[in-house]
């Protein structure tokens, strides 16, 4: 126990005069995780916005409308509707200085009223997609209302138009012309409110409460810094090799063990100090259940563990310190593409996440989402626990083996 709290001590003092590498490990996950979560999480973003140019030639009270239906409600805190004349607008456009030019004709009112045919005019940028897409539908909307209005209250709006001002005779026909619309909305009343035909739509039933897409990220960013660290940790036992340690290790086989198991604890105590980090980290941003934290900050270590076991054994096994490092690096970058550090396992085929479920790293990305996103903690099964468990004893026994048989030797 003596030699076992020695080799504690000494991993802990010799990494914490190294502590740039830890800061490295941490650093780059919670980089990338900062990106990523910045693109795929919505909140505080700003909303596009852009302008649309308008000419209007007719210059009358229903092409005026049109012009103000642009910035109207919401959609005026999308659109900023400027007037301008043909030339300045199509100046503009050209040159990409606007989302949309509009030119209503001269004569637009006449025809509409009339049911003719009219022709507006409406230049998109195709440089931008969806405010020009926005400003198309508004503008089908608008011509489709008016064409319907007309064929409802075409007779009531000539006699408007046909009216002149001053005298009783028009008061009564302007009364007689609200009753005439009055009894038409009436009429319809029944069809419109509420509507005669009811459509339902039913909504997907729940499988349990909505995660948002940032909080899937967040287990495989926290693997991809448990990962790094894992692997820059097992590199270790080259440099107890270069100094002489591993050769008087053998030696005295009575203290293998404890340096084994020592080393193994050590490297647990700055996994845990990282997972910690990012942890609160994302327990911060996200909001969620702090009793979640102890669990999750044990799953972390303890495959932090496992996983230092493996790239320790994976180290051991090369021939060289650059070929294992080459060997390592070539395994570490695929398995965290696979197992959802980059995409959430939720968010990919069923087939790759099929795949990516059965590496080690994904097998304990996957656990972790089921303990960040469960209603209560503790969620994680004995058997992912116990699987754990089984991967570093058996990294760990690998590394013996290979102590013993010519690594410390070389």
């Amino acid at each position: 126990m003596e030699f076992f709290w020695a080799s504690i001590r000494k991993d802990l003092a010799r990494w914490r005069q190294d502590f740039t590498a830890v800061l490295l490990w941490l650093s780059i996950p919670l980089i990338i995780g900062g990106l990523i979560t910045s693109l795929v999480d919505g909140n505080g973003g700003a909303k596009p916005r852009g302008v649309l140019l308008i000419a209007d030639l007719d210059d009358t009270f229903l092409s005026g409308f049109v012009a103000g239906a642009y910035s109207q409600g919401e959609l005026g805190e999308l659109i900023s509707v400027e007037k301008t004349t043909v030339e300045a607008g199509t100046e503009s456009i050209n040159a990409g200085e606007a989302s949309g030019f509009l030119i209503i004709p001269e004569g637009f009112t006449d025809a509409l009223l009339d049911s003719k045919p009219v022709t507006l005019t409406l230049k998109t940028n195709p440089a931008q997609t969806i405010l020009p897409g926005i400003i198309r539908n508004v503008t089908d909307v608008l011509l489709d209302a008016g064409f319907y209005i007309n064929q409802i209250f075409g007779d009531e709006i000539d006699q408007m138009i046909d009216t002149e001002p001053g005298g009783q005779s028009n008061d009564v026909k302007v009364a007689s012309i609200a009753v005439a619309i009055q009894k038409k909305i009436d009429a319809a009343a029944p069809l419109l409110f509420p509507p005669a035909i009811e459509i339902t739509i039913a909504d997907p039933p729940e499988d349990g409460p909505s995660v948002s897409i940032a909080l899937l990220f967040l287990p495989g960013i926290i693997l991809m810094a448990v990962m790094f660290s894992s692997n820059g940790l097992a590199g270790d036992y080259w440099a107890e090799r270069e100094n002489g340690t591993l050769r008087r290790l053998v030696y005295a086989p009575g203290q293998l063990s404890g340096f084994l198991a020592g080393k193994a604890l050590a490297a647990g105590a700055i996994i845990a100090l990282i997972g910690a980090i990012t942890l609160v980290i994302g327990f911060v941003y996200h909001d969620l259940a702090w009793a979640k934290l102890p669990p999750s900050l044990a799953w972390i270590t303890a495959s932090g563990v496992a996983l230092f076991a493996w790239f320790g054994a994976l180290q051991m096994l090369a021939s060289t310190q650059r070929a294992a490092n080459l060997m390592t690096a070539m395994l570490l970058f695929p398995l965290l593409m696979a197992g959802g550090s980059f995409f959430p396992l939720a968010a990919l085929p069923d087939w790759i996440a099929a795949i990516g479920r059965r590496t080690p790293n994904g097998f304990m990305v996957d656990r972790l989402t089921e303990e960040l996103t469960a209603a209560g903690a503790w969620t994680i099964d004995p058997q992912s626990w116990l699987i754990i468990l089984l991967m570093a004893v058996s990294g760990l026994g690998i590394c013996a083996w290979r102590l013993q048989t010519g690594f410390a030797r070389s």
